[in-house]
């Protein structure tokens, strides 16, 4: 949630007391939940139907192939204006999607971003007589009583809630969060409307496969109703400062439980740059690659350090402060000791659990010291250590560009489809590393798409991948991350930022190691195999001696084969018949047969159509 977009420096006196009056409680805004069920339903069901239509139906036409990719950006550009106003008008869900949606660079078009940026300033606060119908409810008193100061004019709003400066008695400056009118009932609407929608489309096979589309509604749900709670807020922030506590470049504004309820939530004032402000931030001399380093770093922490991860990280809950210099000792988030300060905590760097350098292996000369602020702590996530464990193969995997162990950290996730071809898989994974690793992010937008594509068709077709629930928002943040990323510097490599992470994994694993351990629990393996394999090797041969063995073989490849074939062998003969029919008419009608020389032609359209008519690819 956004609180301020501009550097502002801090007061050195205290505010004096809001002598002006608190607006008298006003009727909120009438809320029509039918209505509301109605305009979010029937929306996502345009969407699902446009994409069936534009980019499965025609798509399958080889001449409407072409009309289909050009006219891409456009559609969706239009598609995203109409939800950005309905997003604007409704609230609720909707802003959390555009939000999510807006902040992908890697992924989304430039066109569909821009329609979808103003969803992080442009929603609408909720009216002041329902600030202050909430502050009552909860803390017992208006805010004139309870704050030296508070600004009845909200500094920022988003879909949940919206953020009001003030200033407590003792002279603090403070940022008030409260919860807009209706929300519980609102969300309550649109996942029901969500939910709907699902029941039309989870039964198409191809996402009934690959995801349980009822299992990731119902968390997110609970992740969204868990938002609500600005309590559990409160205790998600204090744990991230315990994280951070005496990271330099790192700050995560303190709540204040005291004056913290429900639905309204104090907590420290921040100022600062929103991340995306990047005209603002060169100005200020702040190096894009260090920023984008540094949150890239954060986040590998919080992933495979912490095991427990700010889940919603678009510009509006990130923001940047301008060190004037290099202070004395590190932030400390509420540390007791704060830790010197070394020469490797010159950018964040981190070792056994801290970040690593931001600017490690970069070139470039180092930019103005600043500090990357976190704020919004609503949506969270968390990784079990077994979990953590398998992804930080994965990651080591990717920054040695080792497909195998991937591969690997996919079958352990439960991310594959039972079945699925690893072999296949593997030679697949070598393949986009082979186009994509080592390259920056801007190299990455230029790759040959038809290329990979044409190379990896068999996969493609297959799509042996599920989603798993309890990855949700893990994936959803990592993948936030990884467009803010690209915004704000597009020559950032990816690949050269995870490898002195995973060398610090490599060692851990090397340190922590119990050698002991491993190598019984290889024997006990070992031990099992060789006391039930000549049972096995007995059963074996008895069912070979009955002719009772059989083989099972994945015969889908050959299937696809054949299958292309007769699909060409129809369109060959479809096209041969509308030739001859359409010649056959053309006789016809030198000879004087007119209307059975119209019907010969009408005969060789529809020859034609059936002969154009996608048949699958499957």
């Amino acid at each position: 949630m956004t609180q301020q977009n501009t550097i502002r420096p801090e007061a050195d006196t205290p505010f004096t007391p809001d002598q002006t009056a608190v607006p008298r409680p006003s009727a909120a805004p009438v809320f029509r939940p039918r209505q509301r069920f109605l305009r979010v339903s029937l929306f996502f069901l345009s969407v699902v139907i446009h994409i069936y239509i534009w980019d499965i139906f025609l798509a399958r036409f080889t001449l409407l192939r072409w009309y289909v990719r050009r006219s891409a950006a456009v559609r969706w550009s239009r598609l995203a204006r109409r939800f950005r106003f309905l997003a604007l008008e409704l609230g609720g869900m909707q802003i959390k999607l555009g939000q999510f949606l807006s902040s992908r660079a890697d992924i989304v078009p430039e066109m569909v971003r821009r329609e979808l940026a103003g969803l992080q300033d442009e929603v609408p606060p909720a009216p002041a007589g329902h600030v202050l119908e909430v502050i009552i409810d909860e803390l017992g008193a208006p805010p004139s009583e309870i704050f030296q100061r508070f600004d009845q004019e909200a500094v920022a709003a988003a879909s949940l809630g919206q953020v009001h400066f003030a200033t407590l008695h003792n002279g603090r400056e403070v940022a008030v969060k409260v919860q807009r009118p209706y929300i519980e009932r609102i969300i309550e609407v649109d996942l029901s409307a969500v939910a709907w929608v699902i029941r039309l489309i989870k039964n198409y096979p191809p996402i009934r496969r690959r995801a349980d589309l009822d299992a990731l509604l119902a968390e997110f749900a609970r992740v969204l109703v868990q938002e609500l709670d600005y309590v559990q807020e409160v205790q998600s922030a204090a744990r991230f400062r315990k994280n951070f506590a005496g990271v330099y470049g790192i700050h995560v504004p303190e709540p204040i439980p005291e004056y913290s309820t429900r639905r309204v939530l104090v907590m420290e004032r921040i100022s600062g740059v929103k991340i995306n402000d990047l005209p603002t931030l060169e100005a200020l001399g702040v190096s894009r690659i260090e920023l984008a380093a540094r949150l890239n770093n954060c986040y590998l922490k919080q992933f495979f350090v912490d095991g427990f991860f700010h889940a919603d990280p678009h510009p509006g809950n990130l923001f940047v402060r301008i060190d004037p210099e290099l202070p004395a000792v590190a932030y400390t988030n509420g540390q007791s000791e704060p830790k010197k300060l070394s020469d490797d905590f010159r950018n964040g760097v981190l070792a056994d659990g801290h970040l690593l350098g931001d600017a490690e292996a970069h070139t470039v000369a180092p930019g103005r010291p600043f500090t990357l602020i976190f704020i919004d702590f609503g949506m969270v996530g968390s990784l079990p250590p077994q979990t953590m464990e398998v992804i930080r193969g994965g990651v080591v995997g990717l920054a040695t560009n080792d497909a195998e162990r991937i591969v690997d950290s996919f079958e352990r996730l439960n991310m594959l489809l039972p079945g699925a071809d690893r072999r296949l898989l593997i030679q697949g994974v070598e393949i986009m590393l082979r186009h994509s690793f080592n390259r920056t992010m801007r190299e990455m937008t230029n790759i040959d798409v038809d290329a990979i594509f044409a190379e990896t068709k068999g996969i493609i077709y297959d799509l042996p991948f599920q989603i798993p629930q309890n990855l949700l928002y893990f994936g959803r943040a990592m993948s936030m991350v990884a467009g803010l990323s690209t915004e704000i510097c597009p020559d950032i490599n990816l690949f050269q930022e995870l490898r002195p992470f995973a060398r610090m994994l490599l060692d851990q694993e090397r340190r922590n190691g119990n050698w002991s351990e491993q190598v019984q629990k290889e024997l006990r393996e070992l031990g099992q195999i060789l006391l039930t394999l000549p049972r096995q090797m007995d059963a074996y041969y008895r069912a070979g001696n009955r002719g009772e063995l059989q083989t099972r073989s994945d015969m889908s490849r050959l299937e696809r084969g054949l299958r292309r074939v007769e699909r060409s062998n129809d369109r060959l003969a479809g096209g041969m018949l509308a030739t001859g029919l359409f010649l056959g008419g053309v006789q016809l009608r030198t000879r004087g047969f007119e209307k059975e020389a119209d019907r010969a032609w009408w005969a060789s359209v529809l020859a034609t159509i059936w002969t154009l008519w996608p048949r699958g690819e499957r």
